[in-house]
């Protein structure tokens, strides 16, 4: 039944939306009832497929689960199912099992290596995760999500590299996505790849301008900018070579010592040039050896 067709029961006073309110949540509590008096309780299938240790012990689950829902039954689906059910349950292990067994059943489908990637990640267990994202980018080459946890898991076992590698594959194949220059442009940094980061940051505002990772792009940037320009006053105080560099050609000093800013960081640099660098100490004359 649906919310409007429900009979009226609002007692005198009682605010109309609020009532609705009420109404559509006793339905919603129903649909709920009716969802968990299914024929097949799949609890009991998940507890039996945790309790099974070996490859024989997890088929004749599966079996015995087929043979409850009656001919016909899908026995991929069925596996994936309780590999859901057990990953929801976060029992790693299992959920694995039958999601490598339903990937031997039907090897050129995907669902089960994507079951897989998921759990993997999840589980963090990141090799089975590279694992298994490479397999399915043999059997499926421009699938998206396969390469972005391939190289989420690249980051988290820190080969910034391999990461890079896997997200400018992923930006091949969706140039226009503002998610993936964002991605990249964290690894960029995290490497220590300044000017890179920022180019990546420029372009996932450009994608996205007033969006959500836009908005992050610039907090990073300003974040960025900061931090080097602090940097650079230190530096200034310290390096009377780098100083005079400075006072005369600001962007063209800082690029020279591997620094990269962003528009408004230039911006900010050509002030300090101007108006901090007089202000600031002279740093001391370098030491001349004979």
């Amino acid at each position: 039944m649906r919310v409007e067709d429900m009979p009226n029961t609002t007692q005198p006073g009682t605010d109309p939306l609020q009532h609705r309110y009420t109404l559509r949540e006793q339905s919603l509590r129903a649909l709920s009832n009716a969802l968990y008096c299914l024929p097949i309780e799949w609890t009991q299938w998940m507890h039996m497929a945790v309790a099974a240790t070996t490859r024989e012990e997890c088929q004749n689950v599966v079996a015995s689960l087929q043979q409850a829902m009656g001919p016909g039954a899908d026995a991929y689906a069925t596996l994936l199912r309780i590999a859901h059910l057990l990953r929801q349950a976060r029992d790693w292990q299992p959920a694995i099992r039958m999601a490598e067994i339903a990937r031997e059943q039907e090897p050129c489908r995907t669902e089960a290596y994507e079951a897989l990637m998921m759990i993997a990640m999840e589980a963090r267990d990141y090799r089975r995760a590279v694992t298994v994202c490479r397999e399915l980018l043999a059997l499926a080459p421009y699938h998206l999500l396969a390469h972005d946890i391939l190289g989420t898991a690249y980051i988290q076992m820190d080969n910034t590299d391999a990461a890079i590698r896997a997200t400018d594959a992923l930006i091949r194949l969706d140039p226009d996505s503002p998610a993936h220059h964002f991605k990249k442009a964290l690894i960029c940094q995290h490497k220590g790849e300044i000017a890179l980061a920022v180019h990546e940051f420029h372009e996932t505002i450009r994608l996205d301008t007033g969006g959500t990772y836009a908005r992050a792009a610039s907090e990073a940037l300003e974040a960025l900018d900061l931090f080097q320009l602090d940097q650079i006053v230190a530096l200034a105080t310290a390096d009377r070579v780098f100083r005079m560099h400075l006072e005369r050609s600001p962007i063209e000093a800082v690029l020279h010592r591997g620094y990269a800013l962003s528009e408004r960081g230039y911006r900010m640099l050509r002030e300090i040039a101007i108006q901090l660098l007089p202000e600031l100490p002279t740093p001391p004359m370098p030491l001349m050896y004979n």
